[in-house]
Formats: structure tokens, sequence, C-alpha cells
């Protein structure tokens, strides 16, 4: 018999390619009585692969076959019946999935079908060889896997202390995705305020600097218009993780800031050390090289810095000030060309 099994333990991941997988199959070409011999020699067969040649046409399944077969005729002049005139009366495409799907994954889209197709079998590719799953070893393998799962649950409900653990793990993992960026994986705007006044605190408290960068990358929605959104988000990824290696110390922090902007916050650093890290940064997303057409300075991506230092005598100073004359520093690098890094003055009260 033309069956392939696998007798590994089911799993809730297990694959189709886990269960029997059928490999009879015929010629259109060749007569009806063909079919009915498979069936025969076979009783758990069900289905047959029909092939045009060398190339996959249909499956009929052994329901199918009988329902034709008991049609108004001779079984002797059914039986001379070619394969290719028979495959006229089930001309109805099978459903057809790649051998790795889930086998809940399979139950799930065979339920979807017409109540006529329900009961039929499914084609299984594997390495471009179709193989037939019997539908209900399809059920009987997901029931098994269904009760295997639940009584695993049980088991699992009856250690209310491993249950609770697992639980504040889960809760600290949601926090901790909470506070970053979905796309670029560095910390979000959200994280980077709280991180920021914390830090803002703690210069005043300790009296020591605290130096901000604010990052921008230099023409960024033209490169949008010419490679595309999905292009621009990837850039913003280099860009994130470019910026976020730089950033040695465990204290500083790469953030995003919102769109193309990343700001980072830099404890105990005075302005000159702020200076040198944005130009090392800068130099760096230069050094990626990345093609950037709608660039007016270059032909490569760059980015431009506004840097701030909050001095420890500036007691009056709140972290918004420092942002605000960071971003001041940071149009006036783009106003003298972009590409390059400017230092803010010091700022006060109104951030001017």
């Amino acid at each position: 018999m033309d069956v392939i099994t696998n007798h590994n333990r089911l799993r809730y991941n297990s694959p189709l390619s886990s269960l029997p997988l059928h490999a009879v199959s015929l010629q259109l070409s060749a007569s009806c009585y063909e079919i009915s011999r498979a069936f025969d020699d076979t009783p758990e067969l069900p289905g047959v692969l029909l092939f045009d040649k060398k190339n996959f046409h249909s499956m009929i399944s052994r329901t199918k076959f009988r329902e034709i077969m008991n049609q108004p005729y001779s079984k002797d002049l059914f039986n001379q019946r070619k394969i290719k005139k028979l495959a006229r009366q089930f001309d109805s495409a099978p459903m057809m999935l790649p051998a790795e799907t889930y086998i809940g994954t399979a139950v799930e889209n065979s339920l979807k079908r017409p109540a006529e197709m329900m009961g039929e079998p499914l084609v299984v590719i594997q390495s471009e060889v179709y193989f037939i799953v019997d539908i209900h070893e399809l059920f009987r393998a997901h029931a098994r896997i269904f009760s295997a799962t639940v009584k695993k649950l049980q088991a699992e409900i009856s250690h209310s202390n491993l249950l609770r653990e697992k639980l504040e793990q889960s809760t600290l993992a949601a926090e901790k995705l909470a506070r970053l960026d979905g796309l670029t994986g560095i910390p979000n705007r959200r994280h980077m305020d709280e991180y920021l006044s914390s830090e803002w605190q703690r210069a005043i408290r300790k009296q020591t600097s605290l130096a901000i960068i604010l990052i921008d990358i230099d023409f960024f929605k033209n490169y949008n218009d010419t490679y595309g959104h999905q292009s621009g988000d990837e850039v913003l990824l280099r860009v994130a993780r470019c910026l976020d290696n730089e950033a040695h110390r465990p204290a500083d922090m790469v953030a995003r800031y919102g769109g193309e902007e990343f700001l980072i916050i830099l404890p105990d650093t005075s302005e000159e050390g702020a200076y040198a890290l944005a130009e090392r940064m800068r130099q760096m997303v230069y050094g990626l090289k990345i093609a950037h057409q709608g660039s007016d300075i270059g032909q490569f991506l760059s980015i431009s810095c506004g840097v701030c230092c909050l001095a420890s005598r500036r007691k009056n100073t709140l972290p918004d000030h420092v942002i605000c004359a960071a971003d001041q520093a940071l149009y006036q690098a783009k106003l003298a060309g972009r590409n390059q890094v400017v230092i803010a003055q010091q700022p006060t009260k109104t951030g001017q």
C-alpha cells in the first residue's frame, strides 16, 4: 500500500505530515476499473490522485467514486470508461495544503468548505510530492490533540503557585513590551518620557550633568516617496539598531521620539561627551551606505543631530526645556545643510 505514516506523538503543533499520507495515483488515460480495483484492494484508502502525465490534475475520493458508480449503467461499461471522462463528473477542486500545516489549522480550513465537500479528503503537498489525508483521520487526530491538551491544562491548574508565577512573568513581559516601540524594538515615547523625568530629578538632586541628543533622518519623507513605506520602516529599524549599538553604557537610552526622530538620554554626560557620541552616530549611520536618491545633500541616508546638556547649576530647568533646546539645535543643523551635529545653548525656563 502506498502510504507514509509518522508514528510520532501528536502535539498541538503537529503538522499534517505526522498523519498517514496516502499516495495511490493513476493517469487520466487509465480506465475506471483501475480506480475500482485500488479502492477494493485498500479498504482504508480515502482517495486516488489523478495525473495528466506528470502534472497533478485532481483527486477522486472513495465516497465520490461510489456515488458515480451507483448511476444507472452496467458495471462492465463503467469499468471500460476512461478516467478522463469520469473526471468531468467530479470536477471540483480539492483542498490542497502544505504538509507543514498544523493539524488544528487544517481542521479550521476544512470546516470552512461547502457542506457537500465537508467529508472530502485533503490533498497534502510535501516537497512537490502529492499525498492524500483522510478527513476522518484528521478529525480523530485533532480530537486526540484536544483531549491531551485539556488533560495537560487540568494538570497545570492544580499547580496554582506555578500558574501564579507564570502570570506574573507574563505581566512583566507585557509591561516590558508596552514600553517598546513596535517597529524598532527600542524604548517608545512613553518610556522615554518616564526615564527622562527620573534622570532629570536624579541629576538635579546629585548635581550631575544630563545630556540628550535629538536626531532626525534627513529627507525621510522623500525616502518614503522614492522607495515606499515598507523600505522606510526597514530604514527606521536599521538606524535604530545603529544608534543603540553606539550607546554602550547601561544607563544610556536610545528611544524613538516619533516618526523619523530619535532621542538619546545620556546621564552623567558632559556637553563634549554628548557631542562626540552624536558625531560618531552620524558617521555610523552614513557609513551604512543606504542609498537615498531623494536626498538633496548626498547619495546615502544621513541624520542631523541637536545636542543639549543640562548643567548641574540649572536647577530651575525642566525636561521639556532641554528637549526644546535640543530641537532648536536640530533645526539649526538642518538650516546649515543637514548631516551634521549642532550644540544648543543652555536651556532656560521658557526653553528659549
